[in-house]
Formats: structure tokens, sequence, C-alpha cells
């Protein structure tokens, strides 16, 4: 069955049917440390630091190398205005070496898990998988995995002696195909269950992504922001969104329109997050036009080395980047997640990009939360 968007925010949830069996079992406390946890209230704007998706512009991305990785991380840990990273979960903690992962952490980082990169594979493989999905085996796959990313939650904070992890970013799959559907009712469904489960602290969030249009390419193709809020205030539980700037754009094909989502998230009381990706309405070094390739920012208007950190095709200007957080509010966080071509460039160029990204992001800006 196709995609069917229509009236999807007007669906009521069939009783929130729990699928069972998914979550790992409640416990206190931290390994030699007393439990703290996070909450909203620990908000901060841009001035106190940003998340960084540093997998991004990885120097490993296509070679495992723990030794370039280890430098890379030790450079960005110099850079002042980082807060902590976003990771990827993609089944376990790390795609090659989880317990590296958990040695070479900075002590201090906080941390967002995301499950974008696995839940765009486990869509390619099976169309039915989501959690969305109005497809019980599909979305019980989907509720299983967020089970696991809890178990992994746990690692990092077990590993660090007290809660890191200050987020998980979910995805409302699966994308149109013609033997699936998606809707809020299935979405607020899965958020119900996996909204009681002890977090132990850690916010859950529904990163929005590109939106199904009739007639344009997407690139993810999830559920419209509009349906992802009526699931949240169906399913009864706390969970906030994630508003991704370039997945925005490329769904509104337009960088000015960006903000539709970010007061839109505001107005109904969700929105708890930002990330800023670039994307470009013409093919250049990233790819095609629209893809969802985290370019840089463009250049900024009187910088002086420019070509250090930005990608001219970018839609992304740092002053549309104000702008957003500006109109936000009080957020629990703030990020940036860019690529970086050539693909042979160094550690040092790498860290320089997201040294001068994070720089320009967060001067002038206000510390703490915003009003």
């Amino acid at each position: 069955m196709p995609h069917d968007r229509r009236d999807r925010g007007r669906v009521r949830v069939p009783g929130a049917r729990r699928l069972g069996g998914h979550a790992p079992p409640q416990r206190t406390g931290y390994p030699g440390r007393d439990r703290t946890g996070l909450t909203v209230s620990d908000s901060a704007g841009p001035g106190a630091g940003l998340i960084v998706g540093a997998y991004a512009s990885s120097p490993t991305a296509h070679r495992w190398d723990p030794a370039v990785e280890s430098s890379y991380l030790g450079g960005l840990a110099e850079v002042a205005g980082i807060r902590g990273l976003e990771l990827p979960w993609l089944g376990s903690l790390h795609a090659h070496d989880e317990p590296w992962l958990l040695a070479t952490l900075p002590a201090r980082w906080q941390v967002v898990l995301t499950s974008v990169g696995y839940t765009v594979a486990a869509v390619a493989g099976d169309p039915r998988h989501g959690l969305a999905s109005e497809d019980a085996e599909g979305r019980r796959a989907a509720v299983a995995n967020v089970a696991a990313m809890l178990a992994g939650v746990r690692r990092l904070n077990d590993s660090a002696g007290t809660p890191v992890v200050i987020a998980v970013e979910l995805q409302a799959g699966p994308g149109p195909h013609p033997t699936s559907s998606a809707g809020a009712a299935a979405l607020a469904a899965s958020l119900a269950e996996i909204g009681a489960w002890d977090w132990e602290g850690t916010a859950v969030l529904l990163e929005h992504c590109d939106a199904w249009v009739p007639g344009q390419a997407h690139a993810k193709g999830f559920l419209p922001l509009g349906d992802e809020i009526a699931a949240i205030r169906m399913s009864g539980v706390e969970v906030g969104i994630v508003v991704n700037w370039g997945r925005s754009a490329i769904e509104l094909r337009a960088s000015s329109r960006v903000l539709e989502h970010v007061q839109a998230a505001r107005d109904a009381g969700v929105l708890r997050g930002l990330m800023f990706s670039g994307v470009a309405d013409q093919a250049s070094a990233y790819g095609a036009a629209w893809a969802d390739a985290h370019l840089p920012f463009a250049p900024e208007p009187g910088a002086v080395g420019h070509a250090a950190y930005s990608e001219p095709a970018s839609m992304l200007k740092v002053g549309l980047a104000r702008s957003a957080l500006d109109e936000a509010g009080e957020l629990l966080y703030s990020g940036i997640k860019f690529s970086w071509r050539p693909e042979e460039a160094s550690v040092d160029q790498r860290v320089a990009m997201l040294r001068r990204s994070v720089s320009l992001l967060t001067e002038a800006a206000p510390v703490g939360p915003r009003p």
C-alpha cells in the first residue's frame, strides 16, 4: 500500500498497544557514583557550547584507523565551545570498536545518540521498518532497536560514571514505498511504549527529517512535522522534537522557510533541539542538488580564510542559523553536523573547519537559556 499522508494528524491512537519484551530492566545508580538526572531544565544556548556531529567529517569514515580517529577527537577536545558529540547508533555505540570509543571519549563531553543511520539502513533492507510503521512487525523491529539504544545509553553512562547522554534522537520512518505505510497513530503507539521506559534522565526526541512531498524527490520521506507533533500529543508521554536545518530545507525547498518548522515545534511546546547541516540547491563537491550531505556553512561576508571552513554552494548562512536559534527560545541543546571535502583532507584541516564553524555560531551568542 503506498503512503497516504492525508489527515494523519486526526487519527486516534488505537489503545497504544504495547509490543512487549523490549526494554532493559530498570535499575538505580551508577558504579561508584550518585545518580543525577539531566532534564530540559539543564538547557543552554550555544554560548554554553555546541553538540557536534563529528562523525560526518571524520577522517576515518571510509577506512577505520583508531590512531587517526584518536588524533581527530583529541583535536576537537581542545576546541572551545564544543559541549559534546552527536554519536551515530548503528546497532552498537561504534561501528568498529565500542570499547575504544568508551575509553577515548573525553570525560567532560555530553552525548546525543542518533539512530538516523540505523533507521535509514533498516528501511532500505525492509520498507516496513519504522516507529511510525503501520505494519506490526516493522514497528516491532523499530521499537526493539530503541530498546537496544537504551542499553547503549546505559553503557555510555556506566563508562563515564555519570549520566552523560542528554538525549536520543529517533526518526519517524518508514518512507514512501508500495509495500508499506506510516501514520501518526502508529508512531504514537511506539512513543507511548518507549516513553514508559526508565531513560535515567536522557531526553527522548524525534528528529524531524524531510517529509514526503508529492512530485518532489526526497532524502528520507518520513512523516510530516504536524503528524509527529500530533503523535507526541496522542502518546501521552514526554517526547520532544529536534529540527535539523538541512532536512527541513530539503523538504521545504527554501532556506528562508526553515523557520516555519522551528516556529511550529516551538509553538507546540515540543522543540528541544536544533542541529545545523547545510544543503545545496545545485550540484556541488558534496553531491547532487538537495542531497542530505551535511554541507558546512556558506562563506561569511567579511570573514577571512573562508575557504578553510565553508562551501560556496551551501544555503546555510551563519545569519540564518542565528535567526533560527533566536526564534527557537530555550533548548536542551543546539549543534552542527558538517561533512568536509576533499575526502583526503587532513585531521588538522577537519578540526580547523569545525573550530571556525563553532566560533562563528557561538561568538556574540547569549550564554545560558534564552527566555
